[in-house]
């Protein structure tokens, strides 16, 4: 049980790291639209490299942030039944539903993988003016994807302890799920 504590610990360290980064670079992201919008309503001479690089930028924070965001558990979620449940309901029912969690992840790891595969063996490049090569973007994906499928075999882990035990796998487990109490 301590290793399954300390992997889930190092998943939950990495994506909180990975997250944080993430977070940072939405500063650089911000202050490079800021810039193309200048440019392009004030001086009226828009770059042919801004909104590519945007895209591509947004596009990484998007996938590089879907394991801290489950990390969190704050995606969209639909609490009208589900938030009845106790703590220990709400594991049966993840555990219940880690199967789908786990192929949606899976899936979309191995198909960012292909594209990722693809954009470096055949030195792809965008279609635009500016014709960036599209690996750096593209090798994020897989990346983010992923981080999103190793933190949720962190979740079903806590999960399936919860489930089984009546009792968080971790001591900040508590915390998480006091949080989510009292929203």
């Amino acid at each position: 049980m301590n290793l399954v504590r300390a992997v889930v610990r190092l998943i939950d360290r990495l994506n909180g790291l990975v997250g944080y980064v993430a977070a940072i670079s939405l500063l650089g992201l911000i202050a490079l639209v800021c810039y193309e919008v200048f440019l392009r309503y004030v001086m009226k001479a828009p770059t042919t490299w801004g909104n590519e690089m945007i895209s591509f930028i947004f596009a990484a924070y998007v996938m590089l942030g879907g394991g801290y965001t489950l990390l969190h558990r704050d995606h969209v979620s639909m609490d009208i039944i589900y938030s009845r449940f106790s703590m220990r309901g709400r594991a049966i029912i993840d555990v219940g539903t880690a199967f789908f969690m786990l192929l949606f992840c899976w899936v979309l790891f191995e198909q960012t993988f292909i594209m990722a595969k693809e954009a470096l063996e055949t030195g792809q490049r965008a279609s635009s003016d500016w014709s960036p090569p599209l690996f750096p973007v593209m090798v994020s994906l897989p990346i983010g994807a992923g981080l999103l499928l190793l933190q949720a075999i962190a979740r079903i882990a806590r999960d399936l302890h919860l489930a089984l035990t009546n009792s968080p796998l971790l001591p900040e487990d508590v915390v998480l799920d006091a949080q989510e109490v009292r929203q």
